[in-house]
């Protein structure tokens, strides 16, 4: 009997464990994952900031050294993080943004749903073609 709730235990974490997994891939590559806000425009605002320096207030408060906006989009703000724990792709990010705001080339800015919230964290970005 031990070993058939053992069984079962064991099942229902591995069962969890692969949803979770599988939640935020989306099923192809032209498919947002349910969690993303998508923004699409030219980047009108690139900014970089020192570490320790915050942008906005109250609950648009953001801590971030990169602050961008889009042409399309001009009342949200739109963030990276370079602090030394940040993810090392936050650069890549960062490098990303900077050459499409050079290049003026169109981008599709991924964040986290966040009802009210005018600063976000990006945290996917998308090269479009030039129209």
């Amino acid at each position: 009997m031990f070993n058939y709730i053992k069984i079962l235990l064991m099942s229902v974490v591995l069962m969890s464990i692969g949803s979770n997994a599988w939640a935020d891939t989306p099923p192809e590559i032209n498919t947002p994952d349910s969690h993303s806000v998508e923004h699409k425009g030219t980047i009108s605002l690139y900014r970089v900031q020192i570490q320790g320096l915050e942008f906005g207030r109250d609950k648009n408060r953001i801590d971030a050294e990169i602050i961008v906006t889009l042409d399309s989009q001009p009342d949200m703000v739109y963030t990276v993080r370079l602090h030394e724990d940040s993810p090392p792709v936050n650069k890549v990010l960062a490098d990303t943004l900077r050459d499409a705001y050079l290049n003026k080339t169109p981008v599709t800015i991924y964040h986290q749903i966040a009802p009210g919230k005018k600063h976000v964290k990006i945290h996917m970005i998308q090269l479009n073609t030039k129209s």
